[in-house]
């Protein structure tokens, strides 16, 4: 079995503020760094510190030779990673305030993902292989289509929640991966309770798993009628940025390898309660190591 994570590679500049900048304000920043990011990064980056062995594949501009450098530095390997000098490599605006960000999103190379580089990158993977994707790259409806051709596995993030996701062939999804935000989108209903939404989801998608992580209430699991639920570690968070990220990678890598969907719950809720104390969206994720 081969994980393939197709994603978007972003530069985040982070600002940390007092408060989040209201409309025709202007307020100085306390502080700045330039990280690495971009959920499909984030992702791989938390498979592959999690254990497990991942490809990324996606784009880069020409400034983003030090993305393949970095990935490379926590052993994803990057074969099918494209570099294209012709553009810029997407990139994010962050608020830091609190413990809490707020995001502004350009996607720049992330949304050139063509159907010819898909279907170069899905050459090298066969059924039974896993594709890990978010809503953060262009073509995505093509990208599943192709991969469930394939008879690969297709765990779909759903983030940035919006309009666009249901234009994608969500039949073809075997896992969600949903914040409250974005359970509550996919349910289509307002309310962000988990216990109002988990009915909706279940009835609408009876035949998919769905992972639902809801903050300090912590996380679960569901699949038709069958809920699990995971308690959150509670901890005094600094910055949230890469935490759904995190937890996205560390389930995925051990339920890829158990096949126990409480232990998964558990390792991962561990590794984002770690992730949300450090600054910085990449450089948060802890290695398996710091679990043990």
């Amino acid at each position: 079995m081969k994980v393939l994570s197709f994603g978007s590679l972003n530069y985040d500049h982070v600002y940390e503020v007092e408060h989040f900048t209201e409309p025709k304000e202007t307020q100085s920043s306390l502080g700045y760094l330039r990280n690495f990011g971009g959920k499909g990064l984030n992702q791989s980056i938390a498979l592959a510190k999690a254990g497990l062995d991942v490809y990324h594949a996606g784009r880069v501009g020409s400034d983003g030779q030090d993305f393949i450098d970095y990935l490379n530095k926590y052993g994803v390997k990057t074969d099918y990673l494209l570099k294209d000098d012709s553009m810029a490599t997407g990139h994010a605006i962050i608020e830091i305030c609190n413990g809490q960000n707020r995001i502004l999103l350009h996607g720049g190379a992330n949304q050139s993902i063509d159907e010819a580089q898909i279907d170069d990158v899905l050459e090298h993977f066969e059924e039974g292989d896993v594709l890990l994707i978010q809503n953060e790259i262009s073509n995505l409806s093509y990208l599943i289509e192709s991969a469930h051709e394939k008879g690969m596995m297709i765990i779909f993030n759903t983030a940035p929640m919006n309009d666009k996701v249901f234009t994608y062939p969500l039949n073809l999804i075997d896992i969600f991966v949903v914040n409250e935000i974005e359970a509550a989108g996919l349910a289509e209903i307002d309310s962000k309770d988990e216990k109002e939404v988990i009915p909706v989801l279940s009835k609408k998608y009876p035949d998919k798993a769905i992972v639902l992580t809801a903050g300090e209430r912590g996380s679960y699991y569901i699949k038709g009628d069958d809920v699990i639920h995971q308690d959150a570690y509670m901890v005094e968070a600094v910055d949230t940025t890469a935490a759904g990220d995190t937890f996205t990678g560390f389930f995925l890598a051990s339920y890829l390898k158990y096949q126990d969907v409480k232990k998964a719950l558990d390792l991962a809720s561990r590794a984002s309660s770690i992730a949300v104390t450090r600054r910085g969206a990449a450089q948060s994720i802890p290695s398996i190591e710091e679990l043990a």
